[in-house]
């Protein structure tokens, strides 16, 4: 009597995390375009010669082969090929730590199970591929820019987009142009705040019209034209701090990815100069 083969699946990858598990295997957490989340060991991949030791560094993009059994928590990852390793295309230490971020985020902050997860799941994956793509193309456009819009991005497939075309709180059309009144922005309400609402009812934080400006691009995918190329550093501040209150305030398991910890001491000292 044969053994039946035990079955397996290709598909398209992103490594989010990896831990080490005995003396020369490797468990990594892979988001895939086919299945979603997929915990994988990789056996003996910390030997210089295994052929899986390319298959297990976060941040990579791959085709992998796996077992799947739905039975189990952890798959037998078999075999793959690299398609994509960002960290040898020359980022610099900024990019790199928004790498690792947005690899944090994805893997805390997973969505609730839904009916159709395999359609959320390819989504996702597209999500992080194109921001690990576009991170390593090595444009001009400022990657602090490419995080804030993944973070955006990561929401709405979460389904919880912030609102920016009008006040989420009474329906009225935001102000535009240079001399628009100060807006708010409210995470309990869901966005955008008139000046009105906001001081009224003292929710959200002031919202100035650039950082309006900067989340419109994101929520119609302009942030790519050439008017959105540069960014101050106060309007990184800005924009930074309202979506991580938002991202706090609706993602269960969310908080401030300890990568960005390395941009602190630039920071600090570009701030001294």
């Amino acid at each position: 009597m044969g053994i039946l083969p035990q079955p397996s699946i290709s598909t398209d990858a992103v490594v989010l995390r990896t831990w080490p598990c005995g003396e020369t295997s490797v468990i990594a957490s892979l988001l895939t375009r086919e299945q979603g989340f997929v915990r994988v060991l990789a056996k003996a991949a910390r030997r210089p010669l295994s052929r899986l030791r390319p298959l297990v560094e976060p941040g990579r993009l791959l085709n992998v082969d796996f077992s799947l059994d739905l039975s189990r928590e952890l798959q037998y990852l078999r075999s793959g090929s690299v398609d994509l390793d960002p960290l040898t295309c020359g980022l610099t230490l900024e990019q790199s730590a928004f790498l690792l971020a947005a690899l944090e985020l994805v893997d805390r902050c997973r969505p609730m199970q839904v009916a159709h997860w395999g359609l959320v799941a390819a989504d996702l994956f597209d999500v992080c591929d194109g921001f690990i793509r576009m991170l390593s193309s090595l444009s001009d456009i400022d990657p602090a820019r490419i995080f804030f819009a993944f973070e955006w991005q990561l929401l709405e497939r979460h389904g919880l987009g912030p609102e920016v075309s009008c006040c989420a709180s009474c329906g009225s059309a935001p102000g535009n142009g240079k001399d628009a009144k100060v807006q708010w922005f409210s995470a309990s309400e869901g966005g955008l705040v008139c000046s009105v609402c906001g001081s009224e009812s003292h929710i959200g934080r002031p919202l100035s019209p650039q950082a309006l400006e900067e989340f419109q691009a994101y929520d119609a995918s302009t942030f790519l034209e050439e008017d959105h190329l540069e960014m101050t550093r106060a309007l990184r501040r800005e924009v930074g701090a309202h979506l991580h209150r938002f991202l706090g305030f609706h993602l269960p398991g969310y908080r401030l990815p300890t990568a960005l910890d390395l941009l602190r001491p630039i920071s600090r000292a570009e701030e001294k100069n």
